[in-house]
């Protein structure tokens, strides 16, 4: 090869070997070349043959014939090859270049052991929203706030190859420590920071089987936010290309390929029971007034949402007369049946003092009120659960043994409560709450329970109504009583000998409080009777009419709650799509609310709310097909990305301002 090189006059070689023969540039190299270790092999040109007492050269004429100079008399070729062998240019290079890697490392060895080697290796400006971290007086705590590594030494980034645990805490963890409160850690690496088992009900089963990856697997929160790009960057800024390298189902543009909405915005029905339809074509056009989206709907300061007009504001001009007419007899506290007392000495079951006024047939019902307190209880609480708790003693069979024993102990169990109530008062009542909740009642509760009522009002049943001397018996009139309470408060009842409230208006704390204690209670020990109580007191023509408007529904705890609001206040998860009224109301054509939410008049709206679950429901609209978004939601008008109507992180409270604000007692 050597030789061929030369022939052709070429000076430049690419040995395979490290070492060259030092004779190379004479002309005249070694046969064998140095060895890998850069050592010549001294070789002889032959290898004498003897020929009788002779030696002859045995070169061949490949090799060049014959040595000029014959074999020495002992037999030795007289030509010996031996040089100082040289580096190949290969090997040369080769050293230049560790050398250089040497140097460069010993340089960055000593530039990363630094005190200032985080500000040289820094990738980038933080964005604003970091931009804080550098007022830090330590260079090197500046770093450490987001990676571990950063206050670290070089040695111990060396160590990272064999030992994660140096690596710790993760950077994800750190960036937890200062948004702790946005996102709730136990499942801020979890997709969309949802539990893996809700996430199963949020997407549906054909959605789930076409993922390209596993939807449980941790994400890092640096996978979609990305730091060191400029103070102008926008950390929750993400590509189409991101959202979609985990979802299977790609979609290229939103008006071609994008599913039609299904039951948007309406997930679920609305928390207080308003059927627009029959507003619009029944009960504004009987009232003379002008059906307008505007009189009960507003656009918020921020804009984002409209916000639905309180009950003063857009319901009291209507419903104020009706709710007053409701409750103009009073809401009975306590109140004393008709027995029929010779029914119970036939059955020779003793009863007690009764008053006469209330002594024929059997006849009428104790308050919910007092079903609940008889909760508390144990034999009340046996006795009702034979009558059953929804019973009136006008239903009780005398003939039945078993249903006048049970009546029998209701009626004990009453003149208990109200002697307690008579002898110790409000403590009484509180008591008999906290037993039926499981949970001391608070003195606020307990104030809001009884509503200033008098012990002299309380007194009227020992010292009057069951006292065994009818002398004391002074008769009150009853409506002379009530008006003395117009304004909201007790008053006796000589008719039906009961003790009355009064409301005092719509939103009525006394009325409220006794509501939310039958729904608690209701999710209890005494879940069974308290529910159906609860829905007696809650039915639409009951007093105060509140369940014609405020609707029940059961939570996951297998309780009901009453939904006082029209909107769901101070929930911590948030839908993934969301929608903000602001950039479309600056358009004239949307200005008008049906533009979008057309009316559905066929659509029987208050037949849902006599169901528990809110999911089962007829909009009162009609639906919003993709296409009135499409029309200008285009990549080249108002744009189609993802994040323009979906969110990523709906597992924890976000700072984006949805419709989930609370608003009392409003229609929504």
């Amino acid at each position: 090869m050597r030789e061929s090189l030369q022939n052709r006059g070429e000076a430049y070689e690419r040995p395979n070997q490290p070492w060259l023969c030092g004779m190379e540039g004479e002309g005249a190299p070694c046969p064998m070349g140095p060895g890998s270790s850069g050592r010549c092999p001294a070789m002889t040109a032959c290898h004498p043959v003897r020929e009788g007492d002779r030696w002859r050269c045995n070169r061949s004429v490949q090799r060049g014939g014959t040595c000029d100079e014959g074999p020495t008399p002992a037999g030795e070729c007289c030509h010996v090859y031996q040089c100082t062998p040289l580096r190949s240019l290969r090997a040369r290079r080769g050293r230049f270049v560790v050398g250089c890697w040497l140097l460069t490392f010993g340089a960055l060895c000593t530039m990363l052991s630094a005190d200032w080697r985080n500000e040289i290796i820094a990738p980038g400006a933080l964005s604003a929203q970091h931009a804080q971290l550098l007022n830090r007086g330590d260079k090197t705590e500046r770093c450490a706030s987001c990676h571990a590594a950063g206050n670290q030494t070089f040695v111990e980034w060396m160590q990272h190859a064999v030992d994660d645990a140096l690596a710790m805490p993760t950077q994800s963890v750190l960036c937890l420590e200062c948004h702790a409160k946005q996102i709730p850690a136990e499942w801020a690496m979890a997709a969309h920071n949802v539990d893996s088992e809700k996430l199963k009900l949020l997407i549906n089963v054909q959605t789930l089987s076409h993922r390209r990856i596993d939807p449980w697997q941790s994400l890092a929160c640096a996978t979609c936010h990305r730091e060191h790009h400029g103070a102008e960057h926008d950390l929750t800024w993400m590509s189409d290309h991101a959202c979609q390298a985990c979802h299977q189902e790609q979609y290229h543009n939103f008006a071609g390929d994008h599913p039609e909405f299904d039951r948007w915005p309406a997930k679920r029905r609305t928390r207080i029971a308003f059927d627009h339809a029959a507003h619009e074509a029944k009960h504004f056009l009987k009232e003379k007034q002008e059906f307008a989206c505007a009189a009960c709907h507003q656009q918020a300061v921020d804009g984002d949402f409209q916000r639905t007009l309180g009950y003063e504001e857009a319901c009291s001009q209507c419903h104020d007369d009706r709710i007053r007419t409701s409750w103009e007899a009073g809401i009975a506290l306590f109140s004393l049946p008709m027995l029929d007392l010779a029914a119970f000495e036939d059955a020779g079951l003793d009863v007690g003092q009764w008053p006469e006024e209330a002594s024929d047939e059997f006849d009428g019902s104790l308050t919910p009120i007092t079903k609940l307190l008889l909760l508390a209880d144990p034999k009340a609480k046996a006795a009702l659960k034979t009558l059953g708790v929804d019973f009136d003693f006008f239903d009780v069979d005398p003939d039945d043994a078993e249903q006048m024993q049970a009546a029998a102990e209701v009626v004990w169990a009453t003149k208990r409560l109200l002697s307690e109530v008579t002898e110790i008062g409000h403590a009484a009542i509180g008591k008999r709450v906290s037993a039926v909740l499981g949970r001391e009642v608070s003195p606020e509760e307990l104030t809001e329970l009884v509503a200033h009522l008098a012990p002299e009002s309380l007194a009227v049943f020992s010292e009057q109504w069951l006292a065994e001397s009818t002398d004391k018996v002074v008769k009150v009139d009853r409506d002379a009583a009530k008006k003395l309470v117009s304004g909201g408060g007790w008053f006796r009842d000589e008719v039906t000998l009961a003790i009355r409230y009064q409301p005092s208006g719509h939103d009525d704390r006394w009325m409220t409080a006794w509501i939310d204690v039958l729904a608690e209670a209701s999710g209890g020990p005494h879940g069974v009777a308290a529910e159906s109580l609860l829905k007696q007191i809650m039915k639409p023509t009951a007093a105060g009419l509140c369940g014609s408007c405020h609707s029940l529904e059961r939570t996951k705890d297998d309780r009901l709650v009453v939904n006082w609001f029209s909107k769901q206040a101070a929930n911590p998860s948030t839908e993934f799509t969301k929608f903000s009224h602001r950039p479309h109301l600056v358009q004239a054509e949307l200005t008008d609310c049906k533009a979008c939410h057309q009316i559905n008049a066929e659509a029987n709206v208050i037949a849902s709310y006599t169901e528990d679950s809110p999911m089962e429901f007829e909009e009162g609209f009609q639906p919003i097909a993709k296409q009135h978004c499409a029309e200008c939601h285009t990549a080249r008008a108002a744009g189609d990305s993802c994040l323009q109507c979906h969110r990523y992180h709906v597992g924890g409270r976000t700072t984006d301002r949805g419709p989930n604000v609370s608003q009392k007692n409003t229609p929504q």
